[in-house]
């Protein structure tokens, strides 16, 4: 055990392993790390009379210091007292009397070490703020009547709400769109995939007033729009195949939950009934009579609560930190549904929404009371821990026989294992081996021929008490199983006996008079659709999230989707139908002037597609998209698994489908996900970043994923078009959605030419050069801004 004096180098080199789903400058990790230990420890001695000159209620306090000097220096810990001071290496000593746990030490040295970083704008600890509750969020959805246009611009209810806050301002809408605008920025936005020529050419052609809503209809109709929507809700859902532990095991059975998603959007499933069966579809589905319903929807619900089973893994043993895995489910829960950070409040009352710690530990219980899947691990499975708790497809009538059989089987073998080991001498060779047969038949979990699913079902109800600090060695008062009290207004959910209460959370969430639920869901819709949402924030409609541009057009929404039967589809044909989502991009002097975010939507913005987006088209201009949905990802058989946390699991399996299939680790980012804004799968992503850094140049050079594609495009040009002005014709239109200008086939013939006699000049051979003229050529178009912006 190392000494204090040498645990600081100790602690700056695993300070990797710190937050590996957040780094110390996010705002949620020093709620969650530093705040509670600074509020409930530091500030009885160093509130506003500081014990010894120090106080330790705000950052410029603890850089200032006390009679000893700065307690911290931001960006290195080993010259901070503060850090010194709470390793007890020396006097003085804090606390005085109990040093801190390694894991709250380790954190401050994080801390410090990224600077020390204090959320901006707000009082110090401990300084009174005004209440909360009178938050527009937090109020009842306002049916609003949409205002006049005096303009006479649009008789549209969303253009009618966006004119009255332009003409506020001064400002007028741009004009429309063009039609080959309009119709690429509608495939991409529902279905994630440029449109064909063909497509283009006969809505060209099509001059009738109904020819853009029926673009819209025949793609709400693709069973390509689910993968594009599912692949937003993913997203937010932190969907991944692998369990996040030290290994990373993957989780095979994960793609049944992202297919349900896919097919809950292209089969418009209502949206309060898609809450309801992640949340506790398991439950739904035994509450369902025999011979109700088609025989999958069984099935369908039970993976549904992949929601709830795909919270973050920690550690390696079966539910080790399970306090972290549970607060990962909560804190979920509160960004997809509320739009509300819940995590910080299990140490703490929230320093600024109304969620109080007893609120945090009263959703606590609902998951407490759920037995949730293990995902297995090597390293343990000698000591009898392999995967466990999956969930059968069937209704457990009809898998139970299976299932006993097969644990007789496996309680034979351990019988027949421990009679062997009791004679004298004992016959190893034939022991290891039985125990090898053992392990590989208790490994999957669930007998052959059982399909189950990384689902969850009801465990052991009861309420769990409060966590002092968020330690759950440190037990406080039992807290009834509940939902905020700030939005239930005291009332109490009805939990049956014996139920852990997850199916009445979901119905309270899913109330038509919820003030967060709709209002949350029609703003993502928004978000996709206009490249921000009327709330910046989406998963945060707390008291420190971005307000509403537009309140009275957000809860028109709201109440429209509810009104209408929380049927996403007719929010895409609302927003769609406008005038507002038709605009065309360019700019104003004058409106950029007075809104140069253009906050009041006065015209289109320009925006970068997505990672799988740009994937898909270049797969798609290459001729060599697969549009069939795979099946199960390539993992290796399950008897060969041996990963550990020192040799974690860690794969990229190389796909033409599209980008929604792609397998996805916890611990290690797919590296063209990655590379392109992809989320991070190990927390809730509600908007993606757009990052432009040069790697993502060097890539489109040189990776041979883009050379295949350009290979493939080159191909369908020269396959064809004899003619070479045709060529880049056809390029552009297929890249583009646009025919080629003609100062752009001039140059193309003159890149051409010039490439070709390079080409030559080098020894080429002949047959190869005009192929490799051709994919230079390609490869320009599918790495062009043209290519990978949406205007």
């Amino acid at each position: 055990m190392p000494k204090p004096a040498a645990l600081l180098p100790l602690l700056l080199v695993c300070l990797q392993s710190v937050g590996q789903a957040q780094s110390p400058a996010d705002e949620d990790w020093f709620e969650l790390n530093i705040r509670p230990i600074l509020a409930g420890t530091c500030l009885n001695c160093h509130a506003e009379d500081g014990e010894a000159g120090l106080r330790a209620d705000s950052r410029e306090a603890l850089i200032e210091g006390g009679q000893s000097g700065p307690a911290i220096v931001p960006g290195e810990p080993d010259k901070s007292l503060l850090i010194r001071a709470i390793l007890h290496t020396g006097e003085p000593k804090m606390p005085p009397d109990e040093r801190l746990d390694d894991e709250s030490i380790t954190a401050f040295v994080a801390w410090v070490k990224a600077g020390a970083p204090w959320p901006d704008h707000e009082p110090p600890l401990g300084a009174e703020t005004a209440s909360p509750l009178a938050h527009w969020a937090f109020q009842p959805v306002e049916r609003i009547a949409p205002p006049a246009d005096t303009s006479g611009w649009s008789d549209h209810p969303i253009d009618r709400f966006i004119m009255a806050a332009l003409a506020d301002q001064d400002l007028a809408p741009l004009r429309p769109a063009d039609k080959r605008t309009l119709i690429r920025r509608a495939t991409f936005d529902l279905i994630g995939l440029p449109p064909t020529r063909d497509e283009v050419a006969a809505f060209l052609a099509d001059e009738s007033p109904a020819a853009f809503d029926q673009v819209v209809e025949r793609l709400l109709a693709s069973p390509h729009y689910g993968e594009r929507w599912g692949r937003h809700w993913m997203d937010v859902v932190r969907y991944a195949d692998t369990a996040g532990d030290n290994a990373d095991y993957p989780v095979p059975e994960a793609r049944l939950y992202r297919d349900y998603i896919i097919d809950s959007f292209n089969a418009d499933k209502p949206y309060d009934q898609f809450v309801q069966e992640q949340l506790a579809g398991d439950i739904l589905a035994g509450s369902t009579p025999d011979g109700e319903g088609p025989p999958e929807s069984y099935a369908e619900r039970v993976v549904a609560t992949g929601f709830v089973a795909l919270s973050r893994r920690y550690a390696t043993a079966p539910f080790e930190l399970w306090h972290l895995s549970i607060e990962d489910t909560i804190e979920t829960t509160g960004r997809a549904f509320l739009g509300l950070t819940l995590r910080c409040a299990r140490c703490h009352d929230h320093k600024f929404d109304p969620v109080t710690i007893d609120d945090y530990y009263a959703l606590y219980g609902f998951f407490a009371s759920t037995q949730y899947p293990y995902a297995g691990s090597e390293e343990l499975m000698s000591k009898g821990f392999p995967r466990s708790h999956f969930v059968p497809l069937t209704a457990p009538e009809q898998a139970r026989p299976a299932i006993e059989s097969h644990q007789a089987a496996v309680r034979a073998l351990e019988d027949q294992i421990a009679q062997l080991e009791k004679q004298e001498p004992v016959d190893r060779p034939k022991v290891d081996a039985l125990k090898a047969e053992l392990r590989i038949l208790r490994r999957p979990g669930l007998p052959a021929g059982v399909s189950g699913a990384y689902a969850v079902t009801e465990g052991q109800p009861h309420d769990v008490p409060l966590q002092v600090r968020g330690e759950p060695r440190d037990a406080g008062p039992v807290v009834p199983r509940g939902v905020p009290g700030f939005l239930s207004k005291g009332e109490k959910l009805e939990i049956p006996s014996g139920a852990s209460g997850r199916l009445q959370l979901a119905r309270w969430l899913t109330r038509p008079d919820h003030p967060l639920t709709a209002r949350v869901m029609v703003n993502r819709v928004w978000q996709h659709h206009f490249g921000k949402g009327i709330v910046a924030t989406p998963s945060n409609f707390g008291v420190r999230g971005a307000p509403p541009t537009h309140p009275e057009l957000l809860d028109w929404l709201a109440a429209a989707f509810v009104d209408g039967g929380w049927h996403v589809k007719d929010l895409h044909r609302l927003i769609m139908s406008s005038k507002t989502y038709q605009l065309g991009g360019g700019d104003d002097e004058a409106a950029a002037a007075r809104d140069p975010d253009n906050r009041l939507y006065w015209r289109y913005d320009r925006r970068r597609l997505e990672a799988e987006a740009i994937r898909d088209a270049m797969l798609a201009a290459a001729g060599n998209l697969d549009l069939a949905r795979p099946g199960e990802h390539p993992f290796p058989p399950i008897e060969s698994w041996s990963w550990t946390q020192h040799s974690p699991f860690k794969a990229v399996y190389e796909s033409n489908h599209r980008g929604v299939y792609l397998m996805t680790q916890r611990i290690q980012r797919h590296p063209f996900l990655a590379l392109f804004d992809g989320p991070d799968t190990n927390y809730s992503t509600d908007v993606r970043t757009q990052a432009t850094v040069p790697l993502q140049a060097l890539y489109m050079m040189n990776n041979p994923f883009v050379t295949r594609q350009a290979e493939g495009f080159a191909r369908r040009l020269l396959a064809e078009s004899a003619d070479a002005a045709g060529r880049i014709d056809l390029a552009c239109q297929t890249a583009w959605g646009r025919p080629a200008r003609p100062a752009e086939i001039e140059r193309g013939l003159q890149y051409i030419d010039q490439y070709a006699a390079e080409l030559a000049r080098q020894g080429t051979a002949a047959d190869q050069i005009e192929p490799a003229a051709w994919t230079s050529y390609a490869r320009i178009l599918l790495t062009s801004n043209e290519f990978v912006y949406l205007d």
